[in-house]
């Protein structure tokens, strides 16, 4: 097809006979990657387009094609192969034009090489020892001592010892397999990419000079293998290249060759690659976190004992921000956007603030690059700390405006929670000067929840409304708002809602959906309902967490409270009239225990995680006014108004409604009320657009005036 193709180019051009630009432009047009992998620092579209004018211009390099045939039927003699490929001839052709070919010395340099792009590793004395053509690595793996020669690699800092670890591993006669295991986001796969770097640079010992490392996925090599023995010949022909000297395997998520692509155990990918490991025909580098090792890995023993497990721990703040040090030139280079050492500072202090469920350095690479990002988006020619702030907080969804902005919101908090919520203004106050600090992250325990309140009242008071309005007032939106009731928690073996089911049981490797929430969203108000109706032992784990900070399910996956609002609720039917806001001594807490039905039956362990006890006053009628206009109605004004239809509540109706509340003592009535009399007389005019004023007549009850709309 190669050749074929090339020979019908001269006709395009209206030439006489073949040139060797005919030939590059259908190898970088066709067969552009393979290219790539032939000649260092190759950029097939750039390079197609260098060939292209230089055409049009009437550059020509004349060429007898039955000449470029034996050249390439010399190399492939020279290879061991008994015809010429494909490969071959793309070979024969780039370096007659001038470009230096993996593996073989240094040539003169190209005639029209790329001169934009990153800056490639100086090749030093790097010579690949690998003899043998790997077609089918290249097809299905990336090669990465060639990626590092062309500069496709980032800087690696701060992994010398993991490295070193590593390079100790693959010098080793027997088990010469470096398993790197660490939680995600910590740098695996770049210890592979610092060890190739350090390859073609030669810096590594001898046994080490001139290898390969092929990053291999277990997803390319299952893809379009659905025919019988389709996997088989593919690792076949991959174990084959993989065994001569100076090949190395990498497997990002190795965990994932356990049962892929076949019958586990028979005919999956990893069976397949047993047999090379344990006879050492094949060295690899594996890649995986603590829970898939435990999970897959320490599963199949017969797999486990062929890796030598390096454990890769979280880098350090300092080491994580001399990475965006080096990150910081290239954003320079590449999208002309500066970052103040101030803003690198600050992202690396909001990433181990704020993105506990993460960890260093991708979750403040994260930050830079989404900074980066939003700069060259605003036209901005830098990135400031007010940058990496807006970042952030849109990001995680957190209130970072830790100035003026969140004391201004916290007062609002405090309004709110005393006119919607009807908590007394001394417990508001309190709450509000703790959020006050623990928001800015500057609490004796910043690992625990900013808060920790219970409420407790009669079922009529609500005292779930707390934690709504505390939701909406904090972080502006009720679905910040994550709620569990723990009227659930009957048996002991309902902890598993909040730890997980053990190992061996059904659901143990289920991702719990109240866990799934609060990672999903860390910066939320979380409402435990009912908490005195748990069985004490959800409730010692419950006060664990609030103690620690978050919680752990059976396969050690931690979830954190940590950056959370804690509001547990109980209902009794009768409350002790007890110190309100932070707690007194132990001893005071006792005694407002006595008597039976005064505080709901908690343990002291869980007592003393709350830091604000209060019940919820009797409403007025003016505050059930208040309650009304601004909390129960205006949703549903809005939802009507989507209908076309504007609805007035006129201030009788606010009366009525305000007395009948207090009169049956509980805040759903108000609720009932509105759905049972009010609503269904809104009914006849949801077709008709236009505004519509609700009074209230004491003899003919509810009464409507209506204008048609425009």
């Amino acid at each position: 097809m190669f050749w074929n193709t090339a020979l019908e180019m001269p006709r395009q051009f209206g030439h006489s006979g073949a040139a060797l630009q005919h030939f590059l432009l259908v190898l970088l047009d066709r067969y552009g990657p393979m290219a790539e992998s032939l000649a260092s620092g190759l950029r097939a579209r750039e390079y197609h387009r260098q060939v292209q004018q230089s055409l049009q211009q009437g550059e020509v390099d004349w060429v007898d094609p039955e000449v470029l045939l034996e050249e390439a039927f010399q190399r492939a003699v020279q290879a061991g192969k008994p015809r010429a490929s494909e490969r071959d001839l793309a070979a024969v052709c780039l370096q007659r034009a001038g470009w230096t070919l993996i593996g073989e010395p240094v040539r003169a340099a190209p005639r029209t090489g790329l001169e934009a792009g990153a800056e490639p590793t100086p090749r030093g004395e790097y010579r690949p020892r690998a003899r043998k053509p790997t077609p089918t690595l290249e097809q299905f793996g990336r090669d990465l001592c060639q990626e590092a020669l062309d500069g496709k690699l980032p800087p690696i800092l701060g992994r010398d010892l993991e490295i070193q670890s590593v390079m100790e591993t693959l010098c080793r006669f027997t088990k010469r397999n470096p398993l790197l295991v660490g939680p995600a986001g910590v740098g695996k796969t770049a210890i592979v990419e610092g060890l190739a770097q350090r390859i073609v640079r030669g810096e590594v010992p001898p046994p080490l000079q001139g290898l390969r490392i092929f990053a291999l996925q277990s997803s390319a090599l299952v893809s379009g293998a659905g025919v019988v023995g389709e996997l088989e010949k593919r690792m076949h022909a991959i174990l084959e290249e993989a065994s001569q000297d100076g090949i190395v395997l990498f497997i990002d998520e190795i965990h994932t060759i356990v049962g892929s692509g076949g019958v586990r155990q028979v005919s999956d990918v990893g069976s397949l690659l047993k047999p090379a490991l344990g006879k050492g025909e094949v060295a690899c580098i594996g890649a995986t976190t603590d829970e898939e090792f435990h999970r897959f890995i320490e599963q199949d023993r017969a797999l486990e004992r062929r890796f030598q497990p390096l454990r890769v721990q979280e880098l350090s703040p300092q080491a994580t921000l001399e990475i965006l040090r080096a990150l910081r030139e290239r954003a320079a280079r590449e999208r002309g956007v500066t970052v103040s050492d101030e803003a690198l500072q600050l992202a690396v202090l909001l990433a181990q603030q704020y993105l506990r469920n993460r960890h260093f350095p991708d979750k403040a690479i994260d930050i830079f690059e989404q900074s980066v990002a939003f700069a060259l988006l605003q036209s901005l020619p830098e990135v400031t700390p007010d940058v990496v702030r807006k970042v952030v907080q849109r990001m995680t969804g957190i209130p970072l405006d830790l100035g003026a902005e969140l004391t201004q919101r916290l007062g609002e908090v405090k309004r709110r929670l005393v006119a919607w919520a009807f908590c007394p203004e001394a417990v508001a106050e309190q709450l509000v000067h703790r959020l006050e600090i623990t928001l800015r992250g500057l609490d004796v325990a910043p690992t625990r929840p900013n808060a920790v309140a219970l409420v407790v009242g009669t079922a009529g008071q609500s005292p779930e409304l707390a934690a709504q309005v505390l939701a909406e007032a904090l972080y502006g939106t009720p679905d910040r708002l994550i709620e569990l009731d723990m009227t659930r928690f009957t048996h002991p073996a309902d902890v598993t809602w909040l730890t997980g089911a053990p190992p061996g049981y059904v659901g143990h490797d289920a991702v719990m959906e109240f866990h799934r929430q609060l990672a999903q969203q860390p910066w939320s108000v979380v409402l435990f309902k009912n908490v005195d109706a748990a069985h004490p032992q959800a409730q010692e784990v419950l006060a664990e967490a609030l103690r620690s900070g978050f919680l752990t399910d059976a396969q050690g996956r931690k979830v954190y409270l940590s950056d959370t609002v804690v509001v547990m609720t109980a209902t009794v039917e009768e409350t002790a009239k007890r110190r309100i806001g932070f707690h007194a001594d132990r001893e005071g807490r006792e005694a407002s225990r006595v008597g039976p039905g005064i505080l709901p039956p908690l343990l002291p362990d869980l007592m003393d995680r709350v830091e604000l006890c209060w019940q919820p006053e009797p409403p007025t009628a003016e505050r059930l006014q208040v309650w009304l206009k601004e909390w129960v109605l205006p949703s549903l004004v809005e939802r009507y108004q989507r209908q076309g239809l504007e609805v007035e509540w006129d201030r009788s109706v606010m009366e009525w409604l305000s007395a009948t509340i207090l009169a049956a003592g509980e805040l759903t009535r108000g609720e009932r009320l509105i759905e049972e009399q009010v609503l269904p007389v809104l009914i006849p005019y949801l077709d008709q657009p236009g505004r519509v004023v609700l009074t209230y007549d004491q003899d003919k009850g509810i009464q409507t005036q209506y204008t048609k709309g425009a």
